[in-house]
This record gives C-alpha cells, structure tokens and sequence, in this order.
C-alpha cells in the first residue's frame, strides 16, 4: 500500500485539471459473499501539463483506455501509471478494475445481517479511501463534478450524492441500472453509495433558501436495515433535520447545493457519522433497540448537526490539504452544537460539550504527543490519526471564543464572506482569516499565532484578598502558559462569585474580563471592594459560561463548597463548568478521587441535564479504576455499588433509571460483589436488549456464566447487536480456552473491524488471573500495523491497548508501563503513527500510576 505524501498530492494538483469523473459500479452480483470483488469503471475528463500520470485505485486494473482506445498502463501498488497523454489537450481516461468488498469499514464494505440473512453495502473514505472503491484522484484539492451509476439487484435501494434520475433492467440480468445526475464540483473523500434492501423512511420536503437568493426544495429520507426500521424514532430525527436547515441557512447565505438529504444507518461502522453531501452515512449505534434516552437522543442530534454543517464547512469549501482539517472539522463540531442549543430541544448542548467533548480535548492536549490545531500533516496516514480530540472538541472550543472575542454577528458575516468567495473550491487558513479580519475590522494574525499555531491548554486561575467585613480588593485573572510552551493567549471569559445561601449557592456577581497576558483585573471598578459588597465569596468560578479553552483552577474554599453544593446551582453550563475543573484536577492528582466520587454520588439523583447526569457516573468509573490503587478501591467499589442500585430502584424516570443501571451493572464487571449477583442476572433476563446484554458481559466477564449460556442468549436475539455483544461476552470469559480461541480469531484474518473491536474489549475486561496474551500482542502491534488497513490497525492498537493499571497488583505496572516503554526503545523506527498511539497509552498508564501513588501515599 502506497500512501499519499502531501508533496505529490500538491505535485499531481497543479499539474493536471480534472473537471467531471463517471463511475460505473456493478454490484449485481453482492449477494454472493463468496465474491471478494466487483467490476468497476471511472472515465476522467481531464487535461494535464505532463505527458504521464497516476489514478488512485487499490484494486485489480483490467484495462486503460485512453479516448476509448486501449492504453499502455503499469500498475503499481495502489495506483495506475498512465504515459503518452496528450499534453495540453482536453482528453478522458477510462480505468477499469476489480475492487474488493470491504469488511474494515474501509472502502465499499460489506455487511450480512445475521437475522434475515439480506446484505447491505456502502462507502467510507476519508481520508483518502475512494480509490478502494473506485479509481479516481483521492485527493481533497482535486474537485471534479461525479455522475454515478449502479447497477444493483432487483429490489434493492441505491442512493449517492446525486439524485437519481433513471432506473433501468440490464438486458438478460434481473438486475437494475441506478442513474444519478452530476454532483457540483466534489472532493472525493465525500463521494458515496449505500445499496441493499434498506428500509427507506420518508420525511418528506423541506424547502427554502439562503440570501443568495436560491431556493431549495430537498427531499428528506431516512435509511437503515429493515430489522431495525421499528426501532428508529424517525419523528426525531425530522424534526432536527429540519431545525439544522433553517438555521445554517439563515447564517451562512449560501443556498444548499447538493440536491437530496439522505440520511443512512449503516453497520459495522467506523466512526460516528460521515459528511457525504446527498448520501450521509450514520452509525447505526444511534438506533436503540431499547428505547432511546434523552441523552442519546440529544447525541444523535449533535452528530446529525455537525454533518449538516459540513454541507457548507467542508463539502462546499474543502481544505486543500489534511493540514486544514480543523476549517471542517472545528466548525463543524462548533456549529453542531450551537445550531443544537439556539433550534433544537436540546436546549443543554453548550453543558454536554463542556462535560464531554471539552474533556476530550483537554486529555488529548496534555499528551506528549498534542500539536497546534492548524498541524503539520505530511501524509494521508498522518491525516487518520489526527481525527482526534485537538481538531475536534478544541478547535470547537478556540472558534467558540472567537465569536466571544469578535461577535457573533461578526463571525456569521465572516462565514459568508468565505463561503461566496470559495464555494466550490479548495481553501487554507489564511482564505478564512481574511474573510474574518474583513467581518470584524480586527487584524487576527496575532490571534491566529496564540490559538492556531500553539499546543497545550492554557491556565486560569483567580486570587483576591478578604478584609474583616467581607469586602474584596485585588481581585485578579491570572494565566498561566506552563502547559502551553509558555503561550499566553487572549481569552474573553466570565469570572462568578457565588455564596451559599440557605444550603443552595446563589450567585452574587458576574464579570467580563479581557486578558492577554499574565494578570487582568478582574473587578476593575470595584464593586466588590465596598464593605458587603460581595458578602464574602465561597465560590469564584473562572470562566463561567465556559466561552475559552483554558484548565480552570478552583481555590481551595471553592473546592471544598463546590463538591458540597454544585448541584444546587441553577445554570447548567455553570455546574458543568465546575464539574470539568473538579475533573481535571481529579486526574492532575490534585482532588482525592474519593471526595470527588462522594460528591458525584450525592448530586446526581437532583442532577436535571441528564447530559451532565450521565457524564458524572462514567467520571465515577473512570476515577474509581484509573486513579485509585486498588487497595482503596474496595470501600469506594461497595458505596459506588450500593448507591446507583438503590437510585435505579428509586427513580421514577426512566432515562436516570437506565443511567444507574448502566452505571451498576459496568461497576459490577469491573469488580464482582456476591452480594449483587442475584440483581444481575435478573437483569440479564430483562426484555430490555441493551440492559440484558450488558448483564450479560456482566456475568461473563465476572466468570458467573458459561459459553451454552452466551450462546444460547445470541441464538434467542439473533440479531446484529446480539452477534457482536456475545463475541464480547464470549472473550470476556475467564477461561484459558476462551480467551485462546478469542486471541486465535484476533489473528486469524476472519473478523470484521466490529467484531475485532469487541473481542479485544471482550480480552480486556475479563477477570482472568492467569496469563493475558498482552506482550505477545503488543509485540505484534508493528506487524499488525503493517500489513492491515489503517482502519483495523487502529482498531487493533487501541484494543490491544485497552487494560487498566493498578499499582497494587503484582506485575501491572510492568505490563503496561515498562512494557510500552521496551516496545517504543525497539521500535525506534516503526510508523510515526503507531508510536503516537503508543506513546498516547504510556502517557495515560504514567498519569495513571502517579496519580495512584500520590493518594496511596496520603491514605
């Protein structure tokens, strides 16, 4: 496998013009799995300034032919050597092959379902894998107009990013030609096909228009495998899909230009959503069998929204190079959930960012191995792994500041600046610049340098100084730049002062503070410095309405009433900003993660954002496992326990009763207790799938079931969900045999990307004593990496990865510590991307471990 370098993409860019590419995939033969491959055809229209060139295909080249007539070709390894083109000259260049199905989620995969035996197939590429499914130039500066057309069987459903025109029999086939009209200018990452026996769901037409005086009238469908069309609450997803429209058109003035709106549920899927104008592909994870909570509800709509924000901030204006993926990827996480909170009943969206997205970003920014958010990206393999939380939830979370620092009305208008000045085309960082320096009259390159081009989170901090009647004076913003390489950056936040007040804390005063370097006033006017003017302060919170990326330090005061009374604030944005700065310094080694657990435990039951509610309980999980030791694990494991299956039995919401038995049940296979054995089991035996199943794991991993019972569930089920949660189970299983057949499949080439995910969390979860197959599978994590798809091989470095530490148990710091640290000194050379993952697992177990001696120490 060859992978594309920065250097030739930007090489073969400015050196050919490809202006429409025509795709014939047949696909009528996918029902036979034991075809690895199908026929397909792409026809360029193209002229180039060099007399020889190459097309991106991972498949078998069965002919050329140049203006319709055979041509010479070398086939080199991924890609298509074509001499002897007609410089200067418009001309086309037909590439014929044989691709393969995909079982990676890699390309055009292919999936079976397992209850009805029907096969479903569809496309995902970025970042550079449209040339697994189709030749083409697979690069995102490359944008030619795509007409496609399938050829599938009888009955089945195809959509793509065009809309269809024409469905015709293939003479003497059974089979059915599928026509699609031409995209507008497209990058290849975003083409995409879906083809089965989909359930399709019609929301019918929305129409309107942006100030660029179109209109569109977009035909609104929903796709997914008919097992599971029940199941989804399509009026939902409608109704957000609505609101999203509305919204992004009434901010960015450019009228949607793609045609259709499907919206597909597809399985086995490797991320959560994909952009694919016309054709946007969902994981079907965000279809419950079991009935949706509030909270996956409102993460659906998120997902949804951040793909909708891409037909604009990526679709329409493409970054050239994977450098810029943050012009796609920060905007849309952004505006995903700015459209969320300001259009859709998931008025809370601003809280759940700061408790989930913004924790990512904050842990994934404290690595050895952060970068700027604008990166240095010298090839497509370097693009996969910087999907991560830098480009996502901080880049999110800079944009969200910059609308505090320059406006909002400043910022949309500098979005539509951009948008009509490169629609259609591929752009950098500084195109956007000068469309927001010419909105907000504000030069931005000094802020560019401080938020783009630096790495690391900033510190926040406040101090003052009490007198003996209460009043404050020397109220000051502090910053510090340690963890940033010494960057001070220019923040825009809101520093709260809040009292306690007949056991509920009430907030005295607000302000907005400016800062650039080290200090800023916080109370310039003095307001506080009038005798009673504050009536003492018991909590300061910096910023407030979460509107910077920074680590916010709490002083000791506030932490001590924050953990007492930070769920009897009324503001959601508010507690969650607290609950984020309590966190980190959870796992900064600063917070007794026993305080931090008890004081979970007595706000969730009145906690009324349940986004918030379910992101406390897994901070529980992960405190209780990563930063204790386990000899104070048992105490905390018995009350954490104890307390979510007495709120399950007391609760007369269904949504917190399904986040406390989640809670109980993951508490319970982590640990065991005798005492709760009998309430697993019962809950395994629940009619709710996902209750049962996670019993299930439960049991299993605990050693409290055998393989006649996993097997005997699945069987019962048989639909997807159960196949792949019983090979969880089925691995978790404490039994020298089980977790030898388990290893043996991980290496036996047989599972699907799915299905290898669950069978090493399936590894890591089992109570086993005995001898883990850990060092021999990291010992072949460079093997794997090398002659696997990036897609699995991510899978299969993050699986393998996935163990805990505890410095109590006899050899765990050694296996996972001292282990990574020989493989990184043998491996000096292996890909830079997996030792970044290597180096990303070591750093966690070493936070993990000093974090754990420090309350060992101080027991």
């Amino acid at each position: 496998m060859q992978i594309l370098t920065r250097n030739e993409a930007k090489h073969r860019a400015a050196h050919l013009h490809v202006s429409a590419i025509d795709v014939v995939v047949d696909i009528r033969d996918a029902q036979d799995t034991a075809n690895p491959t199908y026929p397909v055809a792409s026809t360029l229209t193209m002229s180039s300034d060099e007399e020889r060139t190459f097309i991106d295909i991972a498949g078998e080249v069965t002919g050329v032919l140049l203006n319709g007539q055979a041509h010479p070709f070398d086939d080199d390894n991924d890609r298509v050597w074509v001499g002897g083109l007609p410089v200067g000259q418009t001309f086309t260049l037909e590439i014929r092959a044989l691709a393969r199905y995909s079982r990676s989620g890699e390309g055009l995969h292919r999936y079976t379902d397992p209850e009805d035996g029907e096969v479903y197939l569809y496309t995902q590429f970025e970042p550079n894998d449209a040339h697994r499914a189709w030749p083409c130039i697979d690069q995102p500066d490359v944008k030619p107009e795509w007409t496609f057309h399938v050829i599938a069987p009888a009955g089945w459903v195809v959509s793509s990013n065009g809309v269809e025109t024409d469905v015709e029999e293939v003479e003497g086939s059974g089979a059915l030609r599928h026509d699609f009209t031409a995209t507008r200018p497209l990058s290849s990452y975003i083409t995409a096909i879906v083809a089965g026996p989909w359930a399709v769901i019609d929301g019918g037409t929305w129409r309107g228009g942006a100030s660029d005086g179109g209109h569109a009238e977009l035909s609104l469908r929903l796709l997914c495998r008919r097992t599971l069309e029940r199941y989804l609450d399509s009026d939902d997803v409608f109704e957000v899909t609505r609101a999203g429209l509305d919204f992004f058109h009434e901010r960015y003035g450019v009228t949607f230009p793609w045609g259709s709106y499907d919206q597909v549920y597809v399985p086995e899927y490797n991320l959560g959503a994909m952009e694919n104008p016309g054709c946007i592909t969902f994981n079907e994870n965000y279809i419950s069998r079991s009935t949706p909570t509030f909270s996956e509800r409102q993460r659906r709509a998120n997902t949804t929204l951040h793909e909708m924000c891409h037909m604009w901030f990526g679709d329409l204006a493409t970054p050239s190079w994977w450098d810029d993926l943050w012009l796609k990827e920060s905007f849309a996480e952004n505006q995903g959930a700015s459209a969320i909170a300001t259009a859709t009943r998931y008025v809370g969206e601003w809280a759940n960012f700061a408790m989930n997205r913004k924790i990512w970003a904050y842990t994934q920014d404290q690595m050895p191995t952060t970068h700027p958010i604008a990166a240095d990206i010298p090839d497509v393999a370097a693009a996969k792994t910087n999907f991560d939380g830098i480009t996502y939830a901080k880049g999110a979370s800079v944009l969200k500041q910059l609308v505090a620092w320059v406006g909002e009305d400043a910022f949309y208008e500098g979005a539509r600046r951009y948008f009509a000045e490169h629609q259609f085309g591929a752009t950098n960082l500084q195109d956007l610049l000068v469309a927001l320096e010419g909105a907000s009259r504000q030069e931005l390159s000094s802020w560019k340098s401080a938020w783009l081009e630096t790495s690391g989170p900033s510190t926040l901090s406040a101090s003052w100084v009490t007198d003996n009647v209460g009043a404050i004076t020397d109220f000051i913003l502090h910053q510090s730049g340690d963890a940033c390489d010494g960057a001070l950056r220019p923040h825009r936040v809101t520093v709260s002062t809040w009292r306690v007040a007949a056991g509920t804390l009430e907030r005295t005063h607000s302000f907005d503070v400016r800062i650039e370097g080290e200090a800023a006033a916080i109370d310039p006017e003095g307001v506080l410095s009038v005798p009673g003017g504050a009536a003492r302060a018991d909590l300061v919170v910096v910023n407030d309405d979460d509107l910077t990326y920074a680590i916010s330090r709490l002083d000791e005061r506030s932490t001590d009433v924050a953990l007492a009374y930070v769920g009897t604030i009324d503001t959601a944005i508010t507690r969650a900003v607290i609950w984020a700065s309590l966190w980190n310094a959870v796992r900064d080694g600063l917070l007794d993660p026993r305080r931090f657990i008890a004081a979970v435990l007595t706000a969730v039951p009145t906690e009324t954002e349940p986004a918030i509610r379910d992101r406390l309980l897994l901070f529980v999980s992960e405190a209780l496992s990563s930063f204790l030791p386990g000899s104070l694990r048992g105490h905390v494991h018995d009350q954490v326990l104890a307390t979510t299956i007495r709120l399950s039995r007391e609760t007369e919401d269904s949504d917190a009763w399904r986040s406390y038995t989640r809670a109980f049940i993951a508490e319970f296979a982590a640990r065991g207790a005798q005492e709760h054995e009998a309430t697993v089991r019962g809950f395994a035996a629940s009619d709710d799938p996902d209750i049962a199943w996670r019993a299930r794991r439960a049991l299993a991993a605990r050693g409290l079931v055998d393989t006649g019972a996993i097997e005997a569930w699945r069987n019962a089920d048989g639909s997807g969900e159960a196949a792949r949660m019983s090979v969880e189970a089925l691995a978790s299983l404490p039994l020298e045999e089980a977790r030898s057949q388990a290893w043996e499949a991980v290496y036996s080439e047989s599972l699907s990307n799915d299905f290898l995910t669950a069978t090493l969390a399936g590894l890591n979860a089992s109570s086993w004593d005995g001898e883990s197959g850990i060092d021999s599978a990291v010992e072949r994590l460079r093997s794997y990496w090398e002659s696997h798809t990036i897609g699995m091989a991510l899978r299969y470095a993050n699986g393998v990865l996935g163990y805990g530490l505890d410095i109590d148990r006899e050899g765990s710091v050694e296996r996972s510590v001292g282990l990574l640290r020989g493989w990184l000194d043998a491996h000096g050379d292996a890909p830079a991307q997996l030792r970044r993952i290597v180096l990303e697992h070591l750093d966690a177990f070493e936070r993990d471990e000093r974090v754990q001696r420090r309350w060992k120490h101080d027991q």
